[in-house]
């Protein structure tokens, strides 16, 4: 047995099937990182697109504003904590659904009507907030009930010609004096780029949006963890405090599309991969044909010299199975190490028993492809007749 592969390694060789060896191998490296790191590609990927849609903040608030003769209801901090702790949940956000205005004197002496909205500490990291200048607003200062704001962009702009001089500037709102402490962008903030940040906290003492934390925003983990969550928050909320009008608000049609998207991305990396995969298997059938074909008169010589059917089969189909199999461990050696380098490039860990999963599988399938695309060849190699085969020129 180790003859027969030690000779099937030197025909390998000879015949130069490097390039049948090399599609092996490309497609079991991505099968093999596709299937340990798919989960943490596919959710790296798509936050730009996520974060650029807000797909995956969803909006809770209480709309009893729209129905006359009803209570103003506010969520309950242990409504919150009940929420925060559901699974696809990675932060839940307080605020005050309506703003309140002020009108401030901006750069050259214009008048601009610059508006405010109540948060927490949180809000920032809901909704990924970029940090211009300045700090962001901390938990000290929303229990603290603290005199300070955070400004976005635009407005930072407006009222002081540079974002960067904005910090440290006072506001006065009324009666009252804020120091800005920082200056804040993202793609998610949307028209309140133009306005201001003040802790929630604050807003309720001075009763400027209300006495009540009227709404939430609930990050979810991935835009996968949306629909789930959609169906729990309404039955959570419910089981700690009375909400007949609840409304529970997310952004469907850039959510499908996104889903729409990562399918057919999947799809066609999985095609990519079953097509790497079959161009090796045709590879190595149109090989062991030609290799047939230029060793007939060899094949005649060993069966006339004593050698059966099953000896001529087991050569050919050895041949397959080499070149099959050190595409398969060349694959598993550069999906490794890409699956090594991913995952510290991603910053997550890896399933070592999904790895050696996969390994073995490569192995198995890459026989399974050699035998597969040789084994015909390798028959008709094996009842060659004779006298035919050495008059073969």
């Amino acid at each position: 047995m180790s003859d027969l592969f030690r000779v099937s390694l030197r025909q390998v060789v000879r015949q130069r099937g490097f390039g049948v060896i090399l599609s092996i191998a490309l497609g079991i490296t991505a099968f093999i990182v596709l299937a340990v790191l798919g989960r943490e590609i596919r959710y790296k990927v798509g936050q730009d697109m996520v974060l650029m849609g807000g797909v995956n903040v969803i909006r809770v608030y209480m709309d009893d504003a729209q129905y006359p003769g009803q209570p103003m209801r506010g969520f309950y901090p242990e409504t919150v904590e009940a929420l925060s702790h559901l699974p696809g949940v990675y932060m839940v956000s307080q605020n005050i659904r309506e703003g309140k205005g002020f009108a401030l004197r901006g750069a050259g002496e214009r008048v601009i009507n610059v508006g405010f909205i109540g948060i927490d500490q949180y809000f920032s990291d809901v909704f990924s907030l970029t940090l211009i200048t300045g700090r962001l607003m901390d938990a000290n200062d929303v229990i603290g009930h603290k005199r300070v704001c955070m400004l976005g962009r635009e407005a930072a702009q407006d009222l002081y010609g540079d974002a960067d001089a904005a910090v440290g500037k006072l506001l006065f709102l009324q009666q009252d004096v804020f120091e800005v402490v920082g200056v804040v962008s993202g793609v998610m903030l949307g028209s309140w780029s133009q306005g201001g940040f003040l802790p929630y906290t604050t807003m309720i003492d001075r009763n400027w949006a209300g006495d009540k934390v009227t709404r939430l925003f609930v990050r979810a983990i991935g835009w996968q963890d949306v629909p789930p969550l959609v169906k729990e928050i309404p039955e959570v909320v419910q089981e700690y405090q009375t909400a007949p009008y609840l409304v529970v608000h997310t952004q469907d049609d850039q959510l499908a599309r996104i889903q729409d998207t990562f399918l057919w991305v999947e799809v066609l990396l999985w095609l990519g991969i079953a097509a790497s995969l079959m161009l090796g298997g045709f590879g190595i059938w149109y090989g062991t044909f030609a290799a047939v074909r230029a060793r007939t008169r060899e094949v005649g010589l060993k069966k006339a010299m004593g050698g059966s059917d099953s000896d001529i089969l087991a050569q050919f189909l050895a041949e397959a199975l080499c070149k099959s199999v050190a595409g398969g461990v060349l694959g598993i050696a550069l999906g490794i190490a890409l699956v090594e380098g991913g995952s510290w490039s991603l910053g997550t860990g890896i399933s070592y028993s999904l790895l050696l999963a996969s390994s073995l599988g490569s192995i198995v399938f890459s026989a399974v492809i050699g035998v597969a695309g040789g084994l015909y060849p390798a028959i008709q190699a094996s009842r060659m007749d004779v006298v035919t085969a050495l008059r073969f020129e």
